[in-house]
């Protein structure tokens, strides 16, 4: 069974191995012209005769044979190595070469097993027929010396086969792990996505849910309490500066080629410190909240991230759907087993409270997941909601002890 081009040919650059059909055309002739020059010049004088023609005949059957070196090197070999035992005896007889050459292109281009067994085979067939001398013309010295030049080809021929074995494994490697990048890159992008997406929801959201609720108020309340009504779109227009300040702050992030996880790492971000300053705006639109904090915040601006965005969206739901609420408590404990953040309400949630349930709560559970936390977000048996989110210790973080 012949043995396809491409399975010994490693991929690489391009050249000569890119021309194989040429290569072999070149092989042959390299081998049948100097074959002919020594066979008509040690010829001498005789021009003409059967010897001359059957000599120049059988070096032109080498040298085609050699041209399918490559796709069947084991007729190839059959072929040269006839030739050499009819001319082993004649003068300036290049049959030899031939054969070494198809013996190193069975080493190339097929298994090293037979490879072996070639070479055992034509190295028998010569010692036997030297030791039928002088039936067979063939020298015992001269064979030994052929069957040398065999085993010097076969050797090399192999060789070369296992250089280029190694170098196909190589290319293989290189594009597996090609591959398994683009994948890598895929997964991160995607990644990145829903960073972004999480933090444009935190950031316009949240801050609509505010401006709209006290736009509203101050409609309401124009006429009949100007002052309130004019501190009211004063607090609506610090939300709407506050909100292009963080998207400025993402879009500043996004040009630098970090996510919003990781916004804290590159320009300043909302931490912990920030959670008064977010309750404040919540209790001035007029939802009465309490703040309640025990122990250090971590240092990771990521973790103070999370924990900012968990109270953010917690205030913003029970801001949107607690109705008649009478308090509304925000808790952050930190200890050295644990962070815990909650955000809890007594009122009544509405009948169907798609925040609850939607991208809200989906980006604080991924948010709270991407250190090892979780989070619980539901109605409380007594009435009311609550949104806890539990961290555990981080290798390396500030508050493990």
């Amino acid at each position: 069974m012949k043995t396809p081009i491409s399975s010994s040919e490693p991929r690489g650059p391009g050249g000569w191995r890119s021309r194989p059909r040429v290569t072999d055309l070149l092989v042959a002739a390299a081998y049948t012209a100097p074959a002919l020059a020594a066979a008509i010049a040690f010829r001498g004088g005789e021009t003409e005769g059967p010897g001359l023609v059957l000599q120049c005949l059988a070096v032109v059957v080498s040298g085609t044979a050699l041209i399918f070196r490559r796709r069947a090197p084991m007729s190839s070999l059959a072929a040269t190595a006839g030739i050499m035992l009819i001319t082993f005896s004649v003068p300036a007889s290049f049959a030899t070469v031939a054969t070494a050459m198809s013996l190193y292109a069975v080493g190339v281009y097929r298994s090293a097993r037979h490879a072996v067994l070639s070479l055992l085979g034509t190295s028998a067939i010569l010692l036997v027929a030297a030791a039928l001398q002088p039936l067979s013309m063939v020298d015992l010295g001269q064979a030994v010396q052929a069957i040398a030049v065999l085993v010097i080809a076969t050797l090399i021929g192999l060789n070369v086969r296992t250089r280029r074995r190694y170098v196909s494994a190589l290319v293989d490697r290189a594009d597996r792990l090609m591959r398994e990048r683009e994948h890598l890159a895929s997964i991160a992008a995607a990644a990145e996505r829903n960073a972004i997406a999480r933090e444009m929801h935190d950031i316009v959201a949240h801050g609509l849910a505010v401006m709209i609720s006290l736009a509203h108020g101050s409609a309401e309340i124009a006429s009949t309490d100007p002052a309130r009504a004019v501190q009211a779109m004063r607090q609506v227009a610090e939300t709407g500066r506050v909100a292009v300040t963080d998207m400025r702050r993402m879009l500043g992030v996004l040009n630098e080629g970090h996510t919003g996880e990781l916004a804290g790492a590159a320009v300043p971000s909302p931490a912990v410190g920030d959670i008064a300053d977010l309750v404040e705006l919540f209790r001035s639109a007029g939802l009465p909240v309490a703040l309640q904090s025990a122990g250090v915040p971590p240092a990771d601006p990521g973790i103070q991230l999370a924990i900012y965005r968990v109270v953010q969206e917690g205030l913003t739901n029970a801001f949107k759907y607690a109705r008649a609420a009478t308090a509304v408590t925000v808790r952050t404990e930190f200890s050295p087993q644990t962070i815990v953040v909650s955000v809890t309400d007594d009122g009544q949630p509405e009948a169907a409270p798609a925040d609850h349930a939607g991208r809200g709560v989906a980006g604080m559970r991924e948010r709270v997941a991407l250190y090892s936390g979780t989070l619980r977000a539901g109605p409380l048996t007594n009435g009311g909601w609550s949104v806890t989110a539990r961290f555990p210790p981080q290798d390396g973080s500030p508050w493990q002890r």
